[in-house]
């Protein structure tokens, strides 16, 4: 026999009758390390009681790059430019990470374009921009897959 028990409703057991608890953490989002207490009241008793504590934490990814846009100006075609930006991982566990290079082409490369950042580290990304054609406006959206 199976039965969900409601945290906010009343259940009466008879003498000697059990009655099985499930609990259930799904987070959604890193949490810090916490402490619950779930509590029985008991009609007749004054002082509701300790039934049992639940603690728990949720460890997570957090990967941020400190800039969302990286201009180059004006590059000479067929010459070079290599720009830096920095990623970090705000997060309680290591981090790969894998840039999308069909998004960059044949104007810029990203190194290193595999890899991982370590928890509560930083990791210094170049993006090179090699322009091959004569173009006002030269762009790439960029994805990267953690």
């Amino acid at each position: 026999m199976s039965m969900s028990v409601d945290a906010n409703a009343t259940n009466t057991l008879k003498p000697k009758e059990v009655l099985p608890v499930t609990v259930r953490f799904n987070p959604k989002t890193r949490l810090p390390p916490f402490s619950c207490e779930v509590i029985m009241e008991v009609e007749g008793v004054e002082e509701d009681r300790v039934l049992f504590s639940v603690t728990g934490v949720a460890h997570g990814i957090e990967l941020k790059l400190m800039e969302n846009t990286l201009a180059f100006g004006n590059v000479v075609k067929d010459s070079r430019l290599t720009k830096t930006m920095q990623m970090s991982n705000f997060g309680d566990v290591k981090a790969n990470f894998t840039w999308d290079a069909k998004a960059f082409g044949k104007n810029f490369t990203i190194s290193p374009q595999t890899g991982y950042v370590n928890p509560n580290a930083n990791m210094d990304v170049e993006i090179t921009f090699h322009p091959k054609n004569v173009d006002s406006n030269l762009q790439a959206n960029v994805s990267c897959e953690v």
